[in-house]
């Protein structure tokens, strides 16, 4: 099956190769670029590369692109200038009258204490930290938050001095473009002494495009003639010649130059209307949309931290080259066609076979190329190369020995093996470490001098290899792993299996390679890549890698060990470099970091380093350069916090309210050599989960519904590539519980419970003893009680029953003499009434049916009206309609009852009075007023004589009332007493 597929493949590729292709990265806003149309790059200490366009501001920190336009608070979209000013704080020139900065990823306006911001085109930095404006409005210097415009005339030597461009200092000068007239792509050059703040000289002849600082803080001049150095100052004229380059550059000349840069390698690049030129080593390049760019003209020139070279255009973004050393050589002519390639081993020479003409192309390290020719024998299918101490062709289930002949143009084949008895062609041959060749089809062929040996495999081997002791190891598709040995010389050599692995490996096995380390590589079908470790032939550990590792894909159709025992797997989406380290294994995506897209079939080392890979498209010539240092250590950011999709400000706030716990944080390791190798992970301390995450492209931490509590968010950044090690960082936040679970809320819930549990008990405890006081002082009231009754019954009953005792022995004495006994008969009768009548208050007073305050007034009022009438006094009262249904107490009743009667009987006894006025108030007060239209009584006798009214007044007392008596036409008796008594 693979080797249809690769037939197909080369069927429509093409042999010839036409000038080699750059694998440049372009970013567009299809990427995520905010506007086409780009002018230059910046790039701050952390490694944020800042992209100006005539659009916006567009912030890449390697994972994605944070676009700022006038809707998110720029001034104007077209940026001027970027500049960084201090520990996280980026100064963004807009082109406009105003200053913004961005710190802590908000971004903000700066304002200077006077108000004042001319138009800047660029901020300069000087040798000893002030910074300098170069303004539509001349120059400016910045000094505590003003800007400060510097003396200068408005005319310099015939020349209007205005609108500044661009500036750059050389020494104690600082080289200014002014283009007062807007003049397109012209601009003339001012020499301004920063020690006397002086304009010295000028240059008008209008042909300046930029300024370049090249070697050796050296100023070049970009013209539309070339390149120029600034000559010497005439004194009188006060004017500036310009001098050509140095002839020792290799730069075409009369070259127009719009800008140029001097990269840290010394590598010179110059935007041209032709394209883009690097003079490297005095060798200059042109590079153009032939080569990969997607336009010639360029705007700007930069190189980042890692060394790649970044290049910004005004018509299509921005592109990156990060591999200078990666040349991608296309197939161009139709109906050639490369089926195989084979570096011999320690030679530096190509061999590529052509299918189609059947030729043998060889290419040497010096570029030049050979072919030879074999126009009369026609191979029917794919043919495969190598070369030992013989050259030999494999084709089908053939075996061709190659003679180059002696006039170096043409070659002739001699079968010299064909396998009738074979299922399948041979699908790959190498050549052992001792010059023997070996091929695989369905079964293992050696040839060893003019010796064949053969071994059955019983299935197709699309891979060989040869490990570091001379043995053979051969994967099938019926996923068996077989070593074999060449033992023996001579007529006496033989092919020996030493060990048959059968199914060594669950997976479609396809491929296989040995590296110096005692390892065998087993590439799959679609479950990536194994490295087992043998010791002899004895397996002892076994490891997998796969795209969650870095893998361009886990189909690895071929493996190739190099001379530093790297490990390359080739797989239908791109070509894989697998480094050891500290049994780690790092994954460099070597094409697709380079933006190269094409199925790669095979790679081959040559001795002096270089890589040659035969892709689906073409070849490609990779040649790393281990002399370029690079220091760049990138480091991990949390670039966005969202709260509740909301941002906030970036690393300063660490405390969230409970409905602030949904969190997304955006990740950023700032590296380019290849952005797609960085996989991120984290953990969260406090969720409970003490497990890092599956490490994984997405730069997102998504955070639902936390609950309250305090974490520890740790961040880490993994470079497969192994270019960098891993780098870690710490996110500290709480979010913060609701009230009814903060500390002080269950603080004070639980004083209020032990409050309320304590007041509880001492409630119930103060509730019980109040009515064991109670069932007491009721004992009390009622022994009182029963000794007031024996009291009033000893002396109301007791007296009236003496009295009667006495009066019937008085009867009976009489009737003895015969004396008349009627008297005495009829004071008994009176105090036997008078005692039922006491008898019958006795027991009223008893009854608790009687304890309300209806019963009360009723009682009391029918005793008035008829204690009064009996006496021939007319009574009239006066009471509420409605009598309010009250509980009153036994001696309430009774003291009322008694001051009343008490009151009457004063009123009969000596107040001479034909009638009695009463009147009843029932509020809160029990209020009873008692007149009479009597003879009213003396004061002065009221308080001589008497126990009485003295009584009623305890009584009344007694029930927290007051007695009054007012003598007036009359006597009026005030009875006032609180109902709830």
């Amino acid at each position: 099956m693979q080797r249809i597929i690769l037939f197909l493949a080369f069927l429509f590729i093409c042999c010839k190769l036409t000038a080699q292709q750059y694998s440049f990265v372009h970013y567009t806003p299809r990427e995520g670029l905010v506007n086409n149309r780009c002018r230059f790059i910046y790039q701050d200490s952390k490694g944020k590369l800042y992209i100006a366009t005539y659009g916006g501001l567009s912030i890449y920190d390697g994972s994605r692109f944070t676009n700022l336009t006038t809707e998110n608070g720029l001034a104007d979209n077209l940026i001027n200038d970027v500049i960084e000013m201090g520990e996280d704080s980026v100064w963004i020139i807009p082109n406009a009258n105003k200053i913004h900065y961005i710190v802590k990823g908000q971004l903000r306006d700066f304002v200077p204490t006077d108000g004042f911001c001319p138009g800047i085109n660029q901020l300069c930095k000087n040798n000893n930290g002030i910074y300098y404006a170069l303004a539509e409005e001349g120059l400016f210097r910045l000094e505590n938050n003003r800007f400060i415009k510097m003396p200068m005339d408005s005319i310099f030597n015939g020349q209007l001095i205005k609108t500044f461009l661009q500036g750059l200092q050389i020494g104690n000068r600082l080289y200014i473009l002014s283009n007062p007239n807007y003049k397109l792509g012209c601009a003339n050059l001012l020499v301004y002494d920063l020690p006397t703040q002086k304009l010295i000289a000028c240059n008008n002849n209008g042909c300046i495009t930029s300024l370049i600082k090249g070697y050796d803080n050296e100023l070049w001049m970009a013209t539309v003639n070339g390149i120029y150095t600034p000559g010497k100052i005439d004194e009188q004229s006060k004017t500036i010649q310009l001098k050509p380059l140095s002839t020792n550059w290799t730069i075409p000349k009369n070259l127009s130059v719009y800008s140029g840069f001097v990269d840290k390698q010394n590598v010179v690049w110059l935007v041209t209307p032709k394209g883009l030129y690097r003079i490297k080593n005095n060798e200059a390049a042109l590079f153009t949309t032939q080569n990969g760019l997607i336009t010639n003209y360029q705007t700007f020139v930069f190189q980042d931290a890692e060394n790649n070279m970044w290049f910004a255009n005004n018509q299509t973004g921005v592109s990156k080259l990060s591999n200078q050393q990666l040349a991608f050589y296309p197939y161009s002519e139709p109906g050639y066609s490369a089926s195989d390639i084979f570096i011999p081993s320690s030679g530096d020479s190509v061999w590529l076979h052509d299918i189609y003409h059947h030729k043998l192309v060889v290419l040497f390290p010096d570029g030049n190329r050979k072919e030879y020719e074999n126009p009369h024998e026609a191979l029917p299918n794919l043919a495969r190369f190598v070369s030992g101490k013989t050259n030999w062709l494999t084709c089908d289930k053939d075996i061709y020995q190659v003679q180059l002949k002696a006039d170096h143009k043409h070659y002739s084949l001699s079968k010299f093996y064909h396998d009738s008895t074979a299922t399948v062609g041979f699908s790959n041959a190498i050549i052992d470490r001792n010059g023997n060749f070996v091929a695989a089809s369905d079964k293992l062929i050696v040839i060893a001098g003019k010796k064949i040996l053969a071994a059955p495999l019983n299935y197709m081997a699309d891979q060989l290899a040869i490990d570091k002791d001379n043995r053979i190891w051969v994967v099938t598709r019926k996923n068996i792993l077989y070593c074999f040995e060449i033992s023996g010389t001579g007529d006496n050599i033989k092919l020996v299996l030493l060990k048959k692995f059968p199914s060594i490996i669950n997976a479609a096995m396809r491929s296989i390679t040995a590296d110096r380390s005692g390892n065998i590589w087993i590439g799959c079908r679609n479950e990536g890549l194994f490295c087992l470790h043998f010791d002899n032939i004895v397996r002892h550990s076994s490891r997998q890698i796969t795209a969650l590792n870095g893998l361009s894909e886990n189909f690895i159709s071929y493996l190739y060990c190099d001379n530093d025992d790297n490990i390359w797997a080739c797989t239908p989406s791109g070509l894989d470099k697998i480094k050891r380290v500290n049994n780690n294994f790092l994954v460099e995506n070597i094409t697709r970091s380079n933006n190269i897209y094409f199925p790669i079939l095979k790679i081959q080392q040559t001795a002096n380093g270089i890589y040659w890979i035969m892709s689906g498209q073409g070849l490609i010539r990779y040649a790393p350069d281990h002399s370029i240092v690079n220091n760049w250590k990138p480091r991990i950011l949390f670039s966005e916090i969202l709260v509740n999709n909301r941002q906030t400000t970036n690393g300063t706030k660490s405390k969230f309210k409970y409905f602030e716990n949904n969190l997304v944080f955006h990740l950023a390791a700032p590296t380019y050599v290849d952005e797609r190798q960085t996989r991120f992970s984290y953990l969260l301390e406090g969720s409970g989960n003490n497990s890092w995450s599956q490490p994984s492209s997405n730069a997102s931490i998504n955070l639902v519904n936390l609950p309250a509590g305090s974490y520890i968010l740790k961040a880490k950044a993994i470079f497969l590539h192994g270019l960098y090690p891993n780098t870690e960082t710490v996110f500290t936040f709480t979010i913060l519980p609701p009230w009814w679970q903060t500390t002080w809320f269950k603080l004070m819930a639980s004083i209020l419970m032990v409050s309320f549990i304590f007041f509880t008990i001492r409630f119930y405890f103060r509730r019980k003893l109040q009515l064991q006081i109670m069932q007491i002082e009721k004992k009390q009231a009622i022994e009182k009680e029963r000794t007031r009754i024996a009291t009033d019954m000893h002396d109301d009953l007791g007296a009236g029953l003496s009295r009667i005792k006495f009066l019937s022995e008085t009867i009976g004495m009489k009737k003895q003499q015969h004396l008349p006994i009627e008297e005495e008969i009829t004071s008994i009768r009176t105090y036997s009434h008078d005692m039922i009548d006491k008898m019958g208050e006795i027991v009223w007073a008893l009854n608790e049916k009687n304890d309300t305050l209806e019963d009360l007034l009723s009682y009391t009022r029918s005793y008035t009206m008829e204690y009064l009438q009996e006496n021939g006094i007319q009574c009239k009262v006066k009471e509420p309609d409605s009598i309010p249904d009250l509980n009153v107490s036994g001696e309430f009743r009774r003291n009322i009852y008694l001051t009343v009667k008490e009151t009457l009987h004063n009123i009969v006894k000596h107040a001479q009075a034909t009638e009695v006025f009463i009147v009843i108030e029932i509020n809160h007060w029990l209020t009873i007023k008692i007149a009479d239209n009597g003879v009213g009584i003396d004061n002065k006798y009221l308080v001589r004589t008497g126990n009485g009214l003295p009584s009623m007044n305890t009584r009344i007392q007694g029930l927290k009332g007051s007695f009054m008596i007012e003598n007036n036409n009359g006597t009026k008796v005030i009875i006032k007493v609180p109902l709830d008594v």
